[in-house]
């Protein structure tokens, strides 16, 4: 992954979180020495306990396979009338099931030991080896045989149903609160089916929809809180008729399409006006957030469906589906508006845009992508930024998109866990945390609350197992043959899901052959395997041919395994791929380039003039490349690389263009590459020939990525202190009056000490300052940013600069972009 990219960053954070594994798994007949807070739920046992939880690599963490090294369980609590009462006690090691020792992962081979009792092996006895006061003693604990998983489950099953009708009992005493966790407990009633769940679910949609709303002059929101909300309301009319909660339901789809971000993207909240005045403006930083912003449109996508009609809505439908489908055949949903994530699924956004293009007619080859990228999510179901509560609330529903068959293959390799979190009332638990990892309980009991931020854990897995009935439009009400994947198709999808681990069990011919899977993410673990191998260097006579061929997916694999071999005999093929028409080529030769590092600097002439080539104006908005994200990939292998030492001896006639072409970009991130040659290698001359476009940098933040879009301003600005340009003192204060709150205790600090540095000759920006000081105390009225330390970082840092500025004596010659030359102020 690119280092410059948020997945790049996320890479760092999660690999770095891993630490250095042991050597040796933790022995705990030996030490009961662990965090027993952390714990996971042991199925309807009523057993709590603790898991070695510890990846050998960040992948591993990414495919589930986060507690493959244990082979031990600690008992840390035991709940009151579970068939475990009385037979085990906290601090007994589980050791192995069935008269043997765990093989492998203990957590999973637990899981598997209850779908066998369950079953109705032994009648529903599940033997356990333990450990208990220095010796190995052989118990035995009975399940409630409730049969086993037919083959289509949760279709024709009798176990899928009686764990639903259990979940039922439980999910229908849970309150059903007014924010976005209450909705989905709506969603869930409503998606069972029963009238008896009738009134309180119209309790609530009254609630929800009431006959005053008006939302017409709001212009900012919730996304959270409007999207789930929506979801549940259209659900609830479409399902009941109850055309009491039309107007309110309008009101607030209308509300989330004007707040909708110029991409189709939203963030925690609405997107900003545009300068003008005018709505769909950029989504401001913090930036884009992909999970608050998918149901919101998808609930917008089912407004439409209720009959709501309205220019606004046509247009929110039509943003949101171009910026999502320019995913299809790339990869997993992004955090923002980044570059694909390179994994099957991503805390379940694949699973909700399955959804949102399988509603849609015309968008079929969106919905098929995204259907099986949902099944091959499968293994990385456990791993979430925040959490996995989304992961579990949409990854069935994503999959079933595709089908029945879909579906049910992903119930099939997902079940394990779902017995696992299942307890001995048929209740659900949650067990997560930060990307991955065991959970807790409010007390640390078995029967203790657990829940991902109030998401309940029963309405999550009741709307799984509700899929056969298809009662809502997000669980199949609407899907068609047109979508729905094929048999070969779903085995695919499955075999892609653990294609990481088989890769390494297959020939050169097979890896190859692979480059043409449906799969990126196969294509990309391809030509990771093939290059890390002796004999992929000797292949790439053979990758140079087929990066030159005429199929696109194998073009994308070989330019990758080129890119990783750093393969010089590559880059003529591969600079000629930068300007191919399939924008995925493109991306991926241009990260291939980056790949090489310094071995590309024989070509960093024709990268600088491929940079000029590929350029597009930010309006109007290309759907092929929405952000220009291979454009991005190309920046970034030029200007934050090994490459970049070598710009300076780049001909300035390639240069210059090339820099400016960056500069205008749409993408906050691309953007970003430009901050280390404004910082340390940008020349006064270049500053003069580039001066209308650094200004328009830092005066005019970028309109994708946001939370990026301050790294070319400081950049710009900085250039123009560190040659003396008076301009820096103007640019700079109207950088921290438009830098937005998120980072500004940090930002605001370095522009005042930057400002201050030019002394006497700033005396003429006093006022401003001044001016800048009052608005930031304002935001803190206004509620738009905290109070506090974070805020007197920001004021106390101006009114230093503010005192340096009064005090100086001295008054240094300033250049001029206009004149070029010395001037005073």
């Amino acid at each position: 992954m690119s280092s410059w990219t948020l997945s790049g960053v996320m890479l760092v954070v999660m690999i770095g979180s891993l630490g250095a594994a042991p050597k040796e798994s933790v022995d705990l007949t030996k030490t009961r020495e662990v965090d027993r807070e952390l714990t996971y739920n042991l199925g309807a046992t009523g057993l709590r306990g603790w898991i070695e939880t510890r990846p050998e690599t960040y992948l591993d963490s990414l495919q589930g396979r986060t507690t493959a090294r244990s082979r031990q369980i600690l008992v840390t609590h035991v709940g009151k009338g579970t068939p475990a009462e009385g037979v085990l006690r906290v601090d007994d090691v589980i050791l192995g099931t069935g008269g043997k020792r765990f093989e492998d992962d203990a957590r999973k081979s637990f899981a598997r030991a209850i779908q066998a009792a369950e079953a109705g092996e032994g009648g529903g006895a599940m033997k356990l080896t333990v450990f208990r006061e220095g010796k190995e003693e052989a118990v035995e604990i009975r399940l409630p045989v409730l049969g086993a998983y037919g083959e289509g489950a949760p279709w024709g099953c009798e176990k899928s149903r009686r764990v639903f009708e259990a979940a039922c009992a439980v999910l229908e005493k849970e309150p059903l609160d007014e924010g976005w966790t209450g909705a989905v407990n709506g969603l869930a009633l409503l998606a069972t089916g029963k009238a008896e769940y009738l009134p309180r679910v119209k309790e609530l949609a009254m609630k929800l929809a009431p006959a005053d709303l008006d939302l017409s002059g709001k212009t900012a929101g919730d996304t959270w809180g409007l999207g789930y909300r929506t979801l549940f309301l259209c659900e609830y009319l479409l399902v009941t008729g109850d055309e009491t909660v039309r107007h309110g339901m309008r009101e607030c789809a209308l509300s989330m399409a004007r707040g909708q971000g110029m991409y189709g993207t939203f963030g925690h909240g609405f997107a900003a006006l545009t300068p003008d005045g005018k709505l769909h403006g950029s989504v401001p930083p913090y930036g884009p957030v992909n999970m608050a912003g998918l149901p919101a449109n998808l609930a917008i996508l089912l407004a439409k469906k209720c009959g709501v009609k309205d220019p606004e809505i046509e247009a929110a439908v039509g943003r949101a589906s171009g910026f999502f489908g320019y995913f299809t055949d790339k990869g997993a949903i992004p955090y923002g508006e980044h570059e694909p994530w390179p994994y099957h699924e991503n805390n379940g956004k694949n699973s909700i845009t399955a959804v949102f293009f399988g509603l849609q007619s015309g968008r079929e080859r969106d919905a098929k992508f995204f259907a099986q990228m949902a099944t091959a999510g499968y293994a990385s179901r456990e791993c979430g930024h925040t959490g996995q509560g989304f992961s579990y609330l949409w990854g069935a529903l994503g999959a079933n998109a595709g089908g029945a068959g879909a579906a049910a293959a992903f119930f099939r390799e997902a079940s394990w866990h779902l017995d696992l979190v299942r307890r001995a009332d048929g209740s659900f638990t949650y067990d997560g945390g930060e990307q991955y990892g065991p959970g807790k309980t409010e007390d640390g009991t078995y029967w203790g609350k657990s829940s991902y931020y109030g998401l309940s854990p029963n309405a999550t897995y009741v709307l799984t197992y509700a899929l056969p009935l298809k009662k809502l439009l997000i669980t199949g009400r609407e899907s068609g043959e047109k979508a729905k994947l094929g048999k070969a198709e779903v085995a695919a999808a499955v075999v892609s899901g653990r294609f990481d681990v088989e890769r390494k069990g297959k020939s050169a011919a097979e890896l190859l052959a692979a480059f043409g899977d449906w799969s990126p993410v196969v294509r990309h673990w391809a030509a990771e395997e093939l290059a890390g191998r002796p004999e992929g260097r000797a292949m790439v006579g053979e990758l140079v041919r087929l990066a030159g061929g005429e199929d696109v997916h194998v073009v994308q694999g070989a330019c990758e395994a080129l890119g990783l071999i750093g393969a010089e005999e590559g880059l003529k093929v591969l600079v000629k791929r930068l300007g191919h028409e399939n924008r995925w080529v493109r991306y991926k030769a241009a990260e291939a380039v980056r790949k090489m590092g310094d071995r590309a600097k024989p070509v960093l002439g024709e990268l600088l003039k491929a940079l000029v080539a590929t350029a597009e104006p930010m309006r109007p908005i290309n759907w092929a490349d929405p952000v220009q994200i291979a454009q991005g990939q190309l920046a970034a292998a030029v200007f934050s690389g090994p490459l970049k030492e070598g710009l300076k001896d780049a001909d300035p006639v390639l240069l210059i263009p090339a820099v400016r072409a960056v500069s205008r970009q749409p993408d906050g991130m691309a953007r970003a590459t430009l901050r280390e040659f404004f910082d340390h290698r940008i020349t006064m001359e270049e500053v003069v020939k580039l001066a209308p476009d650094i200004l328009a940098a830092v005066k005019t933040p970028c309109p994708a990525d946001t939370m990026f879009s301050n790294e070319i301003r400081m950049g710009g600005f900085k250039a123009l202190v560190r040659y003396r340009f008076k301009e820096g003192i103007e640019a700079g204060i109207y950088l921290a009056m438009t830098q937005g709150g998120h980072g500004s205790e940090s930002r605001t600090g370095e522009i005042m000490k930057d400002i201050a540095g030019y002394g006497a000759a700033a005396r003429g920006a006093v006022p401003k300052l001044k001016e800048l000081m009052a608005m930031l105390n304002k935001q803190v009225k206004d509620g738009e940013f905290p109070g506090g330390e974070l805020n007197a970082r920001r004021v106390d840092a101006v009114a230093a600069a503010i005192r340096e500025i009064e005090a100086a004596k001295d008054v240094p010659e300033l250049r001029s972009i206009r004149g070029g030359g010395a001037s005073g102020l």
